[in-house]
């Protein structure tokens, strides 16, 4: 145990002083980011809401105010429906494929968010994705601002790094009498600096760890495509599913600007008002369906209720769907995965558990290395 105790503590020093400075950003941006959705509601209160005046107007004349809203070279890809409460959202977004630079935000071309009130069809407001707060404290979250190969690999294997900080963390906390195990779980508060780091280090760590793993495990799915296929393959789902459709148009079939209406339509009749969010996306390629995706209010399992749907693009007619409770359990955790990572898969009790994990985690590196200073200065080093 004493050989064990010792190659942990050697392998947490080194892992937690190496990815110690990113560990802290990701989880400092993290705790932020799990209030990032009441967050920006909050604050842009006059762009996200609307009052119910009838029946919402037809898709098509929507569409065509947002794109209006939008410079002439850039068009929208998707809307984005809730309940009457929230205003239609159209998206548009395009990657700049000729960048050749490092950092993330020379590799967008444009990501705007245009607002509209359904019912007056009045743009509320636009915004700009590529430098709007929230979406900046993403892309720092999952990338450090770089651009997604090397963002995802630096976050990733620090991420990994600290997966394996956690495990020798906890061979390290064990004590070596069950005895004194009361005093591995206290904070002693009126301790001198030098005891008090060492308690906030190590008894918050312990009572950190079943969340942190919980965090670490569905983060690393974002930056290691093995990673994702292990929990796909665990779950017994083989390989990751392949969601797009592809579309074969007939000679005598033609476009109708009403396609995008009568789909909608659809999604709502289908789902009689059991449903958050339709996000209904327009195909870029001509050989792809026009697809949705509806996220549930009930599920009726404790996963992330998504169902998928897919619409004749020219037309507007269902041509098939994937209801929530027919995906493969795989399916079902992917989808679920970031609710799972942030906490919203059960509202706010989970959000305030996610919330208060990040925390504990931003201040381990700092502890740690205070410790491990402490430790330095005593001998002289």
């Amino acid at each position: 145990m004493k050989i064990l105790k010792k190659t942990a503590a050697l392998i947490h020093l080194w892992l937690g002083l190496i990815s110690g400075v990113i560990i802290t950003i990701v989880a400092i941006t993290g705790c932020v980011y799990v209030f990032e959705e009441e967050l920006f509601n909050f604050f842009n209160q006059d762009i996200v809401y609307t009052k119910a005046m009838g029946k919402p107007l037809p898709l098509y004349i929507l569409e065509e105010k947002a794109q209006k809203a939008l410079p002439v070279n850039e068009k929208f890809n998707r809307v984005e429906v809730k309940s009457d409460q929230y205003a239609y959202v159209f998206s548009a977004s395009k990657a700049n494929k000729k960048a050749k630079s490092i950092f993330y935000l020379d590799q967008v071309a444009y990501s705007k968010d245009v607002y509209i009130d359904q019912f007056s069809g009045k743009v509320l407001g636009v915004i700009n994705l590529k430098y709007e707060f929230f979406s900046i404290l993403r892309l720092i979250h999952q990338y450090l601002l770089f651009k997604k190969p090397i963002g995802s690999l630096i976050v990733g294997s620090s991420v990994l790094m600290f997966f394996v900080i956690i495990i020798t963390g906890f061979i390290i906390w064990l004590p070596k009498k069950l005895k004194n195990i009361r005093q591995r779980l206290t904070v002693k508060w009126n301790a001198k600096f030098k005891r008090l780091n060492w308690d906030l280090h190590s008894t918050f760590g312990f009572y950190v760890t079943p969340f942190a793993l919980v965090i670490v495990i569905t983060g690393l799915v974002w930056s290691f495509k093995w990673w994702e296929l292990g929990i796909y393959k665990s779950l017994g789902t083989a390989k990751k599913p392949n969601l797009l459709r592809e579309y074969v148009s007939s000679p005598a079939e033609h476009k109708t600007k009403l396609a995008s209406n009568l789909a909608l339509n659809t999604l709502i009749k289908l789902n009689k008002g059991n449903y958050k969010t339709i996000l209904l996306n327009y195909p870029e390629d001509e050989k792809a369906n026009m697809m949705a995706t509806v996220q549930m209010i009930r599920s009726e399992d404790a996963w992330r209720g998504l169902s998928y749907f897919y619409f004749n693009p020219n037309t507007g007619i269902l041509t098939g769907e994937m209801l929530h409770q027919n995906k493969p359990l795989g399916l079902k955790w992917r989808n679920s995965n970031l609710d799972i990572h942030d906490g919203g898969l059960f509202g706010w009790p989970t959000k305030i558990l996610a919330f208060l994990a990040a925390l504990i985690i931003a201040t381990l590196p700092t502890t740690g290395f205070l410790i491990w200073w402490g430790k330095k200065k005593k001998r002289g080093f």
